[in-house]
């Protein structure tokens, strides 16, 4: 199998002294390339940005008079399948719900409630069988949606406003129609096209296995750090024999449930609460060449003057500051996962 070149440009500033600064002295930075879509990131030292105590919740995550998601309101205050996709009107899968979503973001979505009894969980609380349950709805309604036609299909979380997250209670959403999104195209395009023999994902998990960057392995889940993050305390998850979501088990879902619990423990540890993850679907005509993908990071803590954690670089130029290296990341998650 083909190894795989991860490309490294170490990099010394000379910048003035933060107590002193009549006096110079030098910072390190590390660029790292992604091997397969060029993505460069930036790898900083002498500068942490993670908070050093977690936010009060309680006033944002207070039950409000109406939520749509909480379970006196969930049967009321959301529609139901078509038959065509699925005969379940609304699909439960142990704690989890899915049902349509109101926001037209693709063709066919669909919005998946953790658990309709709380209507706010805090990190600890998203347990691996809650979130097992909610992958396991949502890969339910993603076969429902490819009876209809093959297509793109991704999972995706929001969580609090830091997020992008317009609603307290946990949730998360899927998208489905024939464009996909730009990450999604890229990674399958470039996966299609890796110049290695066999998959590179499968040589990618080969050469991360035991490493400083891995973490573990649940069932056919590979666990590791990326060698350059898009993200903040970035995680990856790689299904190997899953070439699309329509392709995950039931036991995919659960192993899957708990690698992002343990993240989420993780996160917990270091004084964060938001986050986003993604799910990657293989498109229309999946190649073998292509592993399902789930990706999560962290995101800012809620504050009333809060520092984004979305800047130009990351913006504008598609490269992420990164405070904490892949390595320490990983070695504050592999606890997690026992």
């Amino acid at each position: 199998m083909a190894a795989i070149s991860l490309v490294q440009h170490d990099i010394v500033a000379r910048v003035p002294e933060l107590t002193d600064p009549t006096s110079t002295i030098e910072v390190p930075l590390t660029v790292r390339v992604d091997p397969l879509t060029g993505h460069t990131s930036r790898i900083i030292t002498g500068t942490r940005l993670a908070p050093e105590s977690r936010p009060d919740l309680t006033e944002l995550t207070a039950t409000p008079a109406f939520c749509p998601f909480c379970a006196d309101r969930i049967e009321t205050a959301t529609g139901r399948f078509d038959a065509a996709i699925t005969d379940e009107g609304r699909i439960r899968r142990g704690t989890a719900v899915v049902v349509p979503n109101v926001m037209a973001y693709s063709e066919f979505s669909a919005v998946g409630v953790y658990d309709p009894a709380s209507h706010f969980l805090d990190l600890p609380e998203l347990t691996a069988g809650r979130v097992g349950d909610l992958l396991g709805a949502f890969t339910a309604y993603t076969k429902g949606v490819h009876g209809v036609r093959p297509m793109w299909s991704s999972v995706n979380a929001n969580y609090l406003p830091p997020s992008g997250s317009s609603l307290i209670h946990p949730h998360a959403q899927s998208a489905h129609d024939d464009v996909g999104t730009t990450i999604q195209r890229d990674l399958v395009q470039r996966s299609q096209a890796w110049d290695g023999d066999g998959s590179y994902w499968d040589a990618l998990v080969a050469q991360e296995e035991g490493g400083d960057r891995w973490i573990g392995r649940r069932g056919r889940v590979s666990v590791f750090t990326p060698w350059a993050p898009v993200g903040f305390h970035e995680v990856w998850a790689v299904v190997g024999g899953a070439h699309d979501i329509t392709d995950l088990t039931d036991d995919d879902c659960a192993d899957l449930g708990a690698v992002l619990s343990g993240v989420f423990q993780t996160y917990y540890g270091l004084n964060l609460t938001s986050f986003n993850w993604a799910m990657y679907g293989g498109g229309p005509a999946p190649s073998e060449r292509y592993s399902v993908l789930l990706r999560v990071v962290s995101r800012s803590n809620i504050d009333p003057f809060y520092r984004s954690d979305v800047t130009y670089f990351e913006h504008l130029h598609a490269e992420a500051m990164i405070d904490l290296a892949p390595e320490d990341m990983a070695a504050l998650v592999r606890p997690q996962l026992g």
